[in-house]
C-alpha cells in the first residue's frame, strides 16, 4: 500500500475519542477541539431532548474523531482538565 493511501486512510477512518455522560460535556470538548483545528462527531445512541438525564449511560456521548488526530485530542482533552 502506498505511503498516500495509508495517509488518505487515516484521515476517513473514525474512532471513539472519548465517552462523556451528558451533552454539555461533549459540546465543551467539541467547542475545545475545533479551537485547535480538530473536527469531531458526536454521537448517542437516545434523542437527548425527550431524554435529557442518563441512566446507566443510556444517554451518554460518544466524541469520535480521526485516527490522525485521536493523540493530539487526548493530550487536548487531558491539559484542560475535561476527561
Amino acid at each position: 500500500m502506498s505511503e498516500n493511501t495509508e495517509k488518505k486512510d487515516n484521515d476517513i477512518k473514525i474512532v471513539e475519542l472519548c465517552r462523556v455522560p451528558r451533552e454539555d460535556e461533549a459540546l465543551a470538548i467539541e467547542s475545545l477541539l475545533a479551537s485547535c483545528n480538530i473536527k469531531c462527531i458526536l454521537q448517542s445512541s437516545i434523542t437527548r431532548s425527550i431524554y435529557p438525564f442518563t441512566i446507566d449511560g443510556l444517554a451518554e456521548v460518544s466524541i469520535l474523531v480521526s485516527v490522525r488526530d485521536l493523540e493530539i485530542s487526548k493530550e487536548i482533552i487531558s491539559k484542560n482538565n475535561l476527561k
